[in-house]
């Protein structure tokens, strides 16, 4: 057991370190690991437990309060990516991409995960709200750009002892494929063996029982394809005006959270207490949206395609980029990004 005079509040009990520049490791902290890696950046909360050979956080990564961890060999957490309070995670292997957002309560396990083919991987900017559970038993893999909706339950394995194989029933141990860009809705349950091809929706409260094919919505109990999918992207010209729209909700929301926010025809003028900022909308290309602070240097956020950041985000910045995350606009950047408290709320925090 050792401590370390830059985290005095700390313990670690680890045999080999690296650490970088900006990182911060909150007050009760325990990690128990080897090869243990924290990119410049990296933030762990206060009173987690991390206990893994080879534990690596990238670059920005955030790892919330109170989040416990067991993972034997690997445990990988991209650049950028949060994983949030309260997340209990336990199996063999875990390894989660760049740019992801993992919500409250997060479980991975649920029942015998310490095994060889425990293995769980996540791709990059993915979105998984709160109170969703993996049972990673056998391996369960996440694409990129996958969406999972609060209450989700992915299960690599199943059976009940009242079910025994020598009656004639059988006991479920399979591994469970996510394809890239899927959404999977609200309470969904996918059961050990399906693979959910890319593109494809899965409606609120469905239960896949068997594999379904890309670029299709899929319901029910048991899930069956409804339709085909058939989304066309916007031209250049319709990307700008989704753009105006969405600007405009946003300045919109600023008054909501006490911002003053002037002005209109492409510029506006936005201020809070004594800090002042110029947003810019310029629709050529598919659409720009600048965020000019009076001191400090200019976000350039361009939406033709890829979707690019340049620049330096403040908190008016980084506001503008998660209301975009939040419409699906997931613009790439070091780090999560969070939004402003309306003011109405802040002052009953302060």
């Amino acid at each position: 057991m050792t401590t370390d005079e830059n985290f005095p509040r700390m313990v670690f009990r680890v045999g080999r370190r690296r650490i970088g520049e900006g990182v911060r490791i909150g007050a009760g902290t325990v990690i128990v690991a080897d090869d243990l890696v924290l990119e410049d950046g990296a933030s762990i909360g206060e009173g987690c437990d991390l206990r893994s050979a080879r534990l690596r956080l990238g670059r920005g990564a955030e790892i919330g309060a109170s989040v416990r961890v067991l993972v034997a060999d690997r445990f990988t957490v991209g650049a950028g990516t949060r994983v949030d309070t309260g997340a209990g995670v336990v199996c063999r292997e875990l390894a989660v991409g760049d740019g992801c957002y993992v919500g409250q309560r997060w479980r991975v396990g649920a029942g015998a995960s310490m095994e060889e083919r425990s293995r769980l991987t996540v791709g990059d900017r993915c979105q998984i709200a709160p109170d969703v559970v993996f049972n990673a038993t056998e391996p369960i893999t996440i694409g990129s750009d996958v969406g999972i909706s609060a209450d989700v339950a992915i299960w690599t394995h199943g059976y009940h002892a009242g079910h025994s194989v020598r009656d004639g029933h059988t006991a479920a141990f399979e591994g469970v494929v996510v394809e890239d860009g899927v959404w999977l809705g609200f309470r969904s349950v996918l059961l050990p063996g399906v693979r959910v091809g890319a593109g494809t929706v899965v409606a609120a409260t469905a239960t896949v029982t068997s594999s379904l094919p890309p670029g299709v919505l899929a319901a029910g109990v048991p899930a069956k394809v409804k339709r085909t999918l058939r989304p066309r992207a916007l031209t250049a010209p319709e990307r700008a005006e989704a753009v105006g729209t969405l600007l405009a909700g946003w300045l919109e929301r600023l008054a909501y959270k006490g911002l003053a926010v002037d002005g209109g025809e492409g510029t506006w003028t936005v201020a809070r207490g004594g800090r002042r900022w110029r947003v810019r909308h310029l629709p050529a290309g598919g659409g720009e949206v600048v965020v000019d602070p009076a001191a400090g240097i200019a976000a350039v956020f361009a939406f033709g395609e890829p979707l690019s950041v340049q620049g330096e985000l403040d908190e008016l910045g980084h506001d503008w980029r998660d209301f975009c995350r939040r419409a699906t606009w997931l613009f790439p950047y070091a780090g999560n990004s969070t939004g402003i408290v309306p003011h109405r709320f802040a002052r009953l925090l302060d």
